[in-house]
């Protein structure tokens, strides 16, 4: 039977608030094993050292926010003497899992025609951000769960994906990306190894920040930041093209969330940023 790796990365939050380890740690599976890789500031991995609830979990503090690409190769690293048909699980601290999820895949994971699974990620919205299908400026969103979508262009965000070890052998996450467009860039890479996608008839429901009605312009342009820096970074790795596409998205956002926050500061900070990096 296959070992399951439940890696939690927490971010500014006390392990006991996280909705995503307390649901693990309730399941109690002698074959899950939960993985806590702490990109917290000091003050809260001092708390968070000292909580250790179970044999079932194991806590590892990243020494600050170091971002999503380098705590992912942290837990490939402590993974890579584990079995090749052993699966990794990637979640955020806040995802409302339950013992649905873990039955499903282990339905899927008998079939070992898949080495990827995709839950049906839902927003706030009612919309399906993910698994979706790849599109030159964005996904092209899914309307049902039973809609099938190409493997050759088959896209799904990080959020509580599953992967088979093996789909890993010989590959590092790039350290380039700090947050945003990791997902997109492991998939472009699982695509090109020829790995078969499987979705997950589960369906997990999780609040995206951009969806929020939320309108701190501080709020907002600390996170798209982030995401236009590694927006473009991504889009240099794949000729003119690819770089167009993404200017053309940070102007859109600079756009559609300057209209949203009423900000027109906010608009000309995205583009400020285009021109600093680009």
């Amino acid at each position: 039977m296959s070992e399951y790796y439940a890696v939690v990365v927490l971010y500014n939050k006390k392990i006991q608030e996280s909705i995503t380890v307390l649901n693990l740690l309730q399941l109690q599976e002698d074959y899950l094993h939960i993985i806590v890789l702490d990109n917290s500031t000091n003050d809260y991995v001092i708390n968070n050292k000292e909580y250790f609830p179970s044999n079932s979990l194991t806590y590892h503090s990243m020494g600050g926010n170091v971002g999503l690409s380098k705590a992912y190769n942290y837990a490939l690293s402590l993974l890579k003497n584990k079995s090749e048909d052993d699966i990794v699980i990637w979640f955020d601290d806040d995802t409302p899992v339950d013992c649905n999820y873990f039955s499903c895949l282990k339905n899927k994971v008998i079939d070992k025609k898949y080495d990827v699974f995709a839950p049906v990620i839902y927003g706030q919205d009612g919309v399906i951000y993910s698994p979706n299908e790849l599109g030159w400026l964005k996904g092209k969103y899914i309307k049902s769960p039973e809609q099938r979508i190409p493997q050759n262009k088959f896209n799904a965000i990080n959020s509580c994906l599953a992967v088979r070890l093996k789909a890993y052998e010989g590959y590092v996450y790039d350290e380039g990306l700090f947050m945003d467009c990791v997902d997109t860039k492991l998939f472009d890479d699982f695509r090109k190894k020829g790995l078969k996608f499987c979705i997950l008839p589960i369906k997990i429901y999780q609040n995206f920040f951009q969806r929020t009605d939320n309108r701190n312009v501080q709020k907002y342009w600390n996170r798209f930041r982030i995401r236009i820096k590694d927006t473009l970074y991504y889009s240099s790795l794949n000729g003119f093209k690819a770089k167009v596409s993404g200017y053309i998205r940070i102007l859109g956002w600079a756009v559609v969330y300057g209209v949203k926050l009423r900000s027109i500061k906010f608009s000309l900070m995205c583009i400020s940023q285009i021109l600093k990096i680009g």
